[in-house]
């Protein structure tokens, strides 16, 4: 092999050289480059629609345990639990609420509120992802926000106080 290398002349080497780097920079594209390039833009593309699907899943989510929510304080007889509602108390509701949401034990709720068309509860530190889906649920009860003031209580977590009332309770919204 070297005797024959050593009888080319040199023209013939460097261009026998430069085809064989040639050909080795097209083999590593071929081989190793394309492929690899391919697989990133598949996955990047896999992750855009994996990105999507969770965001649904997490809107699905939300809507889901609302109306596990609603379902779970509607009476047997299946009037729907807005009216139903009325006819308990505004403390009773919403701490059924927040045990259906798992929620009961970081809500205090005020003693002697049994009777009143607003209530002001405070919020021990909670996730605020748990917070929306409960809040949500109340609204599709006819129980709205009146006033929510939060302050952050560690990564992920609020705490602070909500009022809440009946939409029938005289106010109008």
């Amino acid at each position: 092999m070297n005797a024959w290398w050593q009888a080319l002349a040199e023209r013939e080497r460097r261009m026998l050289l430069a085809a064989v780097a040639v050909v080795l920079a097209g083999v590593f594209y071929a081989g190793i480059w394309a492929p690899l390039q391919r697989g990133v833009a598949g996955r990047s593309e896999r992750v855009t629609v994996l990105r999507s699907d969770l965001l649904w899943m997490r809107g699905a989510a939300v809507r889901l345990i609302a109306l596990r929510a609603q379902a779970a304080l509607q009476p047997a007889g299946g009037t729907p639990a807005a009216s139903a509602s009325t006819s308990t108390s505004l403390a009773a509701s919403v701490t059924a609420s927040a045990r259906a949401q798992g929620l009961a034990g970081v809500l205090e709720v005020p003693a002697g509120s049994d009777q009143s068309a607003t209530l002001r509860l405070n919020l021990e530190p909670l996730p605020f992802a748990s917070l929306l889906p409960w809040l949500a649920a109340l609204q599709a009860q006819g129980i709205h926000v009146s006033a929510l003031h939060l302050q952050a209580a560690g990564a992920g977590q609020v705490q602070g106080s909500v009022t809440l009332q009946r939409r029938d309770s005289g106010s109008a919204g």
